[in-house]
């Protein structure tokens, strides 16, 4: 898992892939400077992440959430409030 300057990944990624090399991730990380934990989204071209905001359609997004609940990247506390919010 990726360790960098700003932060540790703390689960492998979600991930959805498009043609072109271009993916969209949900991921959990660490972030070193606030010393939390976060949930990034995310637009990744080519094995880098873009400085551009994640624009996917709603079937893609249901698809890589659905990854991201596979992958434990959600916390059962944070899953039971959006279950209450739907």
């Amino acid at each position: 898992m990726r360790d960098t300057k700003y932060a540790r990944e703390l689960r492998e990624p979600a991930v959805k892939k498009w043609r072109g090399g271009s993916e969209g991730r949900i991921e959990r990380l660490y972030v070193k400077g606030t010393k939390k934990e976060e949930i990034r989204f995310s637009w990744w071209k080519n094995g880098k992440i873009t400085t551009r905001p994640l624009d996917l359609p709603e079937d893609d997004l249901v698809e890589l959430f659905a990854d991201a609940v596979a992958k434990n990247i959600f916390t059962d506390s944070f899953r039971s409030k959006l279950r209450s919010v739907l």
